[in-house]
């Protein structure tokens, strides 16, 4: 049993990333919600803010992802293409990805009939 035991804890805990093109309060506030549902320290949280372009993505993971270790993506980004780019990317290198803002602003857009601002940061901007 003690064996079984050395190898949980010997186990690396997986890494939640959140990516997000203004200072992801929004997609950090959604995954500290999720990960509260389960044990302290089951996972590591990185947030990368300010993500404007898809080279950004390709460079903080060319340095920083380690194979070795699960991960999942969570992120907020307004612009649509950019989205896509970056889930493209994620899927590519094999990251599970899961996009927080984009199907909410595709049905609000659908019920108002209004297109959406795009703007980055638009939930803390000065009204």
């Amino acid at each position: 049993m003690a064996d079984k035991l050395d190898d949980i804890f010997a186990m690396d805990i997986p890494i939640l990333y959140i990516l997000s093109d203004s200072r992801g309060e929004t997609a950090k506030a959604v995954v500290h919600a999720a990960a509260a549902q389960f044990s302290e320290d089951s996972v590591e949280i990185v947030r990368v803010s300010n993500i404007h372009d898809l080279d950004s993505v390709i460079e903080y993971f060319d340095e920083n992802y380690d194979s070795t270790r699960q991960c999942a993506v969570f992120h907020t980004f307004a612009d649509g293409t950019l989205r896509r780019e970056i889930r493209r990317e994620l899927d590519r290198r094999g990251i599970p990805s899961i996009d927080l803002l984009g199907p909410a602003v595709t049905v609000i857009s659908t019920l108002t009939g209004e297109s959406p601002s795009h703007v980055v940061g638009a939930l803390y901007r000065e009204k």
